[in-house]
């Protein structure tokens, strides 16, 4: 009777065990794999591009430029002066904040936020060098001191045509008749002095 019930007794306790030890491996199999297959969260959404600049409200028109004052939402207002062009395009702006020239549809492959060496040369012998920037819109704008605006670009007014070079860009960049410019930024200063002081 001792060995029957021994063996009985082992036997259950055997069959027991398995079944038990088979939903173990089972459950860990199943963890595994769930953890295999989880993913990262994804990135998050990139950041609109910045919004372009409006039109702005044109004050005075001359020599075939006009000037725009700009009053843009959350920033200081102020000045722009162009001319319209089939080709390559020449802008003026100056604020109590920040004045530049801007150099627009050159046909270039300008990168947004990389800078760019700029060198202007005039049909009156002088030069010009410039840091420019590359825009989103594909354009490249030089940053000038506000205070020295008439000063720096005193030799665009004396000048009939300027060439834009750039080492980076491979040469030639835009060759641009100045016809008027001595008005536009002239122009473009007094706007500043009347809406864009402060």
């Amino acid at each position: 009777m001792g060995r029957l019930l021994f063996a009985g007794t082992g036997t259950r306790g055997s069959a027991f065990r398995r079944p038990a030890a088979r939903v173990l491996c089972l459950t860990a199999a199943l963890l595994t794999v769930a953890a295999c297959q989880t993913t990262a969260p994804p990135p998050p959404p990139a950041p609109p591009p910045p919004a372009e600049e409006g039109p702005g409200k044109p004050l005075r028109s001359g020599k075939g430029w006009t000037v725009y004052l700009h009053k843009p939402d959350g920033a200081k207002p102020y000045c722009r002066a162009d001319k319209p062009s089939r080709g390559a395009r020449l802008t003026f702006r100056t604020g109590a904040a920040e004045a530049s020239l801007t150099l627009s549809d050159t046909g270039k492959p300008v990168q947004a936020g990389q800078d760019y060496d700029l060198t202007a040369s005039f049909d009156t012998g002088a030069t010009l060098p410039f840091q420019a920037k590359g825009m989103p819109d594909g354009s490249l704008r030089a940053a000038i001191p506000p205070a020295q605006f008439l000063e720096e670009l005193d030799p665009f007014g004396r000048a009939r045509r300027v060439t834009f070079r750039s080492e980076a860009l491979g040469g030639t960049v835009a060759s641009i008749p100045l016809s008027g410019s001595s008005w536009a930024i002239n122009a473009s200063d007094e706007c500043r002095i009347l809406n864009a002081a402060s």
